[in-house]
C-alpha cells in the first residue's frame, strides 16, 4: 500500500454529517497499515494493521468514497454497538489518495480466522452436534440483534464468520455489511436479487419484493452444512454455480436428510433447519422463535459429526467457489444500495481454482 500518499484534504470535504466521531486525519499517523490482506469484502480490501502507541492488532477495510460504503459504515458502527456477536468498529478515519477519498474503517482482528477453516483444522477433539449448536446460537444472536433494528444482512455465508481467536470456546462474530439494508418499518423492502448462490432464499430467485427473512433461509443452510459438511443445495455445472436445476430445488425447497451422515444428527436439529428453510417466508420460522428453539438451549450431545466431505479438497473448493460469489452471473446492480457487483467468475478463488484445473489438465495430456 502506498500508505505515504495519504492525506488530508479541508477543501475537498464531502460535506455529509455522521451520527458519530469521524477522524480526518492521515491514518498513519495512528496506524502502522500492513500490505497483508486479511480479506476481501464486497466493497473494499482487509488489510492488517496495528496501533503505534498500544500496539494493538487490529483490521482496516478499506473502501473508496461512495453513497454505498457511507451505508455500509453506518449500518456497522450502528450494529456492532451493544452486540458482542458483531466485529466491532473502533475507528474511523475519513483520508484523501491523491484526488481519491477512502474510508479506512478500523476493526477488531479476528485472530481466529473464518468458521469452517477452524472447524477444519481442529484435531485435538472431535467437532460435535454440541459445537455446531454453539456456533449456530452466536450467528442467532447476531442476527437477532440485526433484525430487532430491522436491519437485513443479505449477505449471510461463512466467509463472512470469524472467530476472535483461535481457542476452542472462541466468539464467533458476523462480518461485512456491505449488503446490509435498513427496512425503515416497510413491507417487504428490498427489491434487487443479491445473493451468494448456495445460501440464496427462494423469494429472491423469484425477483419479487422480499425482507430480512431471507437471513433466516441463509441460517439455515449454513446449519444444514455445520452438521454435515456439505449444502443442501448444489450445482452439477462445473460452469456456473447456480445451475437451472440447483435453481429450481431451491425454489420449491427439494433438499433431503440422506441416513449418512444425518441418522446420528438429533430430530430436534433436522426440524429447526426444516423451519428454517420454509420456501414461504411468510411461513418460515422467525429468528426470535429460533433464539428459543429447544435445540439451541437445551442440546447436551456430544455424538461427532463426520465432516470428511468438507475436508474432500474438490468439496471444499465448490464451497469456496461459491462463497466468493456475490451475486448471479446476470444480476450486475444492487437496486436498493446502488453497488455495480463482479460476478463469481472474477472473484480470485474462482480464478485459482481455474488455474489449477488448467495446469492439472496441462500435466495429463503432458504425460500421455
Amino acid at each position: 500500500m502506498a500508505t505515504n500518499q495519504i492525506t488530508t484534504n479541508a477543501n475537498a470535504s464531502t460535506n455529509d454529517s455522521f451520527p458519530f466521531p469521524i477522524h480526518r486525519n492521515p491514518i498513519t499517523d495512528d496506524y502502522d497499515v500492513s500490505r497483508e490482506v486479511l480479506g476481501r469484502g464486497i466493497n473494499g480490501t482487509v488489510f492488517k494493521c496495528t496501533h503505534r502507541q498500544t500496539g494493538q492488532k487490529c483490521a482496516v477495510k478499506i473502501l473508496q468514497y461512495a453513497r454505498e460504503a457511507r451505508q455500509e459504515v453506518i449500518l456497522h458502527r450502528r450494529a456492532c454497538e451493544n452486540c458482542q456477536y458483531i466485529v466491532q468498529l473502533l475507528e474511523i478515519y475519513e483520508n484523501y489518495r491523491g484526488t481519491v477519498l477512502y474510508f479506512y474503517i478500523v476493526m477488531e482482528c479476528m485472530e481466529g480466522g473464518e468458521l469452517f477453516a477452524r472447524i477444519l483444522q481442529r484435531s485435538e477433539r472431535p467437532y460435535t452436534e454440541r459445537d455446531a449448536a454453539r456456533y449456530i446460537r452466536m450467528i442467532v444472536e447476531a442476527v437477532y440483534h440485526l433484525h430487532s433494528m430491522d436491519i437485513a444482512h443479505r449477505d449471510l455465508k461463512p466467509e463472512n464468520l470469524l472467530l476472535a481467536d483461535a481457542s476452542n470456546d472462541a466468539i464467533l462474530k458476523l462480518g461485512d455489511f456491505g449488503f446490509a439494508k435498513e427496512g425503515n418499518n416497510e413491507l417487504m423492502p428490498l427489491l434487487t436479487p443479491l445473493y451468494t448462490p448456495y445460501y440464496v432464499a427462494p423469494e429472491i430467485l423469484s425477483n419479487s419484493r422480499y425482507d430480512k427473512a431471507c437471513d433466516i433461509w441463509s441460517m439455515g443452510v449454513i446449519m444444514y452444512i455445520l452438521l454435515c459438511g456439505y449444502p443442501p443445495f448444489s450445482s452439477q455445472n462445473d460452469q456456473l454455480t447456480l445451475s437451472p436445476g440447483m435453481r429450481d430445488r431451491i425454489k420449491a425447497g427439494d433438499y433431503e436428510f440422506p441416513d449418512n451422515p444425518w441418522s446420528n444428527i438429533s430430530q430436534e436439529a433436522k426440524l429447526t433447519i426444516q423451519r428454517m428453510l420454509t420456501v414461504d417466508p411468510a411461513q418460515r420460522i422467525t429468528i426470535g422463535e429460533i433464539r428459543a428453539c429447544q435445540w439451541l438451549n437445551k442440546l447436551t450431545s456430544e455424538r461427532s459429526i463426520d465432516m470428511n466431505s468438507i475436508q474432500d479438497p474438490e468439496t471444499r473448493e465448490q464451497l469456496q467457489v461459491a462463497v466468493a460469489s456475490a451475486t448471479d452471473l446476470q444480476r450486475r446492480t444492487d437496486v436498493d444500495l446502488g453497488i455495480q457487483i463482479q460476478g463469481p467468475e472474477s472473484s480470485n478463488v474462482a480464478i485459482r481454482a481455474a488455474e489449477r484445473r488448467q495446469q492439472e489438465n496441462l500435466n495429463k495430456h503432458t504425460h500421455c
